[in-house]
């Protein structure tokens, strides 16, 4: 939206447009020198639907100013962007199929993240029971993210059954409804087998082992894994595993292959950049400084959090994922080599927000 009062403040924006749907983020955009509102802003809603009555606000007068309300010319280049990516390099849209009934959206996430960005991810549920119909469709930003994720990921034995996973294009599109049927089998139709607490347990194990062959009815039960570690199972069972740090776990990390100096047009890219990592570090306690090394060769984001607890969880997370088609590598930085280099951290306390 534009045309707006250069003192409006970030709640009131929020509570605004809240009429029409729930709200994710509202970023108003400040001039760099003088940190005054520019007079535009961006909104994001949780709902698609949203957008379509959000734009008919457009006029109304919001401390004496009418305003304007648009798409952003940002989502339409990057669509555009992505159809022409498509084209060029490959599809970048998969359907996975074949899951077990008891696999969840955010299971399927940490399963398909640690090979690129994700743009959207949906697994489909039945309505009338409101259990996964045995499938679903992963959304990458890079075509190449797509075709690593499809070939290490199709024939995988996830809980005991290997799943599909195939490009979607666009002859495929029109048929998207009745896709469930493809990609389903007699299992997911009959609802499955109940995951209990042994095959949860076995599902885990597989993604710690990458041991697709079944399993000896002789071997020890293996001990149980946390849902949360299923991201990091899977990126060290396809190269991503942490290596050695120089430093022991502090406050203080690096994270590299963030981005390319020499690549980046976005004149925002680096408020972009902040943006993501703040929001994903904030999941797990938050950050207190973060500093972007615009011209390193490397794509350093240096960042300090809340606790060492906090800055292991981040580590961990983010540690061999896939960021604009590289792989994250993340360590730690000792709190007094930190401080050399970003004087004053020490004495942080209060945690950035996106």
């Amino acid at each position: 939206s534009s045309g707006i009062n250069a003192e409006w403040p970030l709640r009131p924006g929020e509570e605004f447009f809240s009429q029409v749907g729930k709200v994710r983020d509202v970023r108003i955009i400040s001039d760099r020198n003088s940190r005054r509102c520019k007079g535009i802003a961006y909104i994001e809603f949780f709902e698609e639907e949203s957008v379509a009555p959000a734009l008919k606000l457009s006029g109304t007068k919001i401390m004496g100013i009418p305003i304007q309300v648009q798409h952003t010319q940002a989502e339409k280049n990057r669509a555009a962007m992505l159809a022409n990516l498509a084209k060029e390099q490959g599809p970048t849209r998969l359907y996975v199929g074949q899951l077990h009934c008891n696999i969840t959206e955010q299971m399927l996430r940490a399963i398909f993240e640690p090979f690129g960005y994700i743009d959207t991810l949906q697994l489909m549920i039945d309505p009338e029971t409101n259990r996964s119909r045995g499938y679903g469709f992963v959304q990458y930003r890079e075509a190449d993210s797509a075709r690593r994720s499809k070939e290490q990921l199709n024939g995988f034995e996830l809980a005991g059954k290997p799943i599909k996973v195939g490009e979607v294009t666009e002859k495929m599109d029109h048929s998207m409804n009745n896709m469930g049927s493809q990609l389903d089998d007699e299992d997911t139709d009959r609802g499955g087998i109940e995951m209990n607490a042994n095959a949860r347990v076995q599902l885990m194990a597989k993604l710690a082992s990458g041991n697709p062959g079944p399993r000896s009815k002789k071997a020890a039960a293996p001990e149980p894994v946390n849902e949360t570690d299923l991201g990091q199972k899977v990126r060290e069972m396809f190269g991503g595993a942490a290596t050695g740090n120089q430093h022991p776990p502090s406050e203080c990390f690096v994270l590299r292959n963030m981005f390319d100096p020499h690549t980046e047009t976005d004149p925002y890219w680096s408020e972009e950049i902040r943006s993501d990592v703040i929001g994903e570090c904030g999941s797990f306690g938050g950050v207190v400084h973060i500093h972007i090394d615009k011209r390193d060769p490397n794509g350093c984001v240096y960042l300090k959090a809340t606790s060492t607890t906090v800055a292991t969880a981040c580590v961990n997370s983010l540690q061999g994922r896939w960021f604009s088609g590289k792989m994250i590598k993340a360590s730690y930085m000792s709190n007094s080599e930190y401080g050399r280099k970003f004087e004053g951290t020490e004495y942080l306390r209060e945690v950035l927000d996106r």
